[in-house]
């Protein structure tokens, strides 16, 4: 019995040793903001998403102002969800341009192989199996209109879901992990 008590303690140490998550923390002038009901209400200035990852080199980022795409998106896998019928695409490099794109059609890719490979702002720490990063958001780019909206020009909510894809052997997206959702609202 005791060896079987050790086996069980071993095995679920290993799971949670190798569970991939990420935590998220969105911040504005330095200070962390805190969601109701998972919106954030944020000023029309920038913020950071602050992402702390264990196992998980990347995740897909779909960022919409359809509160319908967003809704479909959150529960069980639905296939016929925009976000999950593309691939996603990776954003610039460094976060250059320090933009979030709103893209109803496909998500974005987000991920961080090492400090010379990532999409996040400069000065990552860690490595692939644990990293901390930021990414500053001062304008949305909408990709379906091909133009950058400033934050103090934007009105509404901007929509997220950040999930982590399951594919089969075929690479056809099969399913999903929820990892972090957000509604951000936006006032003066």
């Amino acid at each position: 019995m005791k060896k079987l008590s050790v086996a069980i303690l071993f095995c679920l140490l290993s799971c949670m040793t190798f569970a991939q998550s990420i935590k998220v923390v969105i911040k504005q002038n330095g200070k962390v903001i805190e969601p109701v009901n998972d919106v954030y209400d944020l000023k029309k200035s920038t913020f950071q998403f602050e992402i702390t990852s264990a196992n998980l080199e990347g995740f897909l980022v779909g960022a919409t102002t359809d509160k319908d795409i967003y809704a479909g998106a959150l529960g069980l896998f639905n296939a016929e969800v925009p976000w999950f019928q593309n691939t996603g695409m990776a954003e610039e490099m460094y976060n250059k341009d320090k933009e979030l794109f709103l893209m109803d059609s496909a998500p974005s890719y987000w991920y961080y192989t090492d400090v010379k490979d990532h999409r996040f702002d400069k000065n990552p720490k860690g490595n692939a199996k644990q990293w901390i990063a930021t990414r500053t958001i001062t304008r949305f780019y909408d990709i379906m209109a091909d133009y950058p909206i400033n934050l103090k020009d934007f009105d509404g909510r901007v929509y997220i879901l950040m999930y982590k894809p399951e594919y089969n052997s075929d690479y056809d997206l099969t399913g999903k992990k929820n990892l972090f959702q957000a509604a951000l609202r936006f006032r003066d």
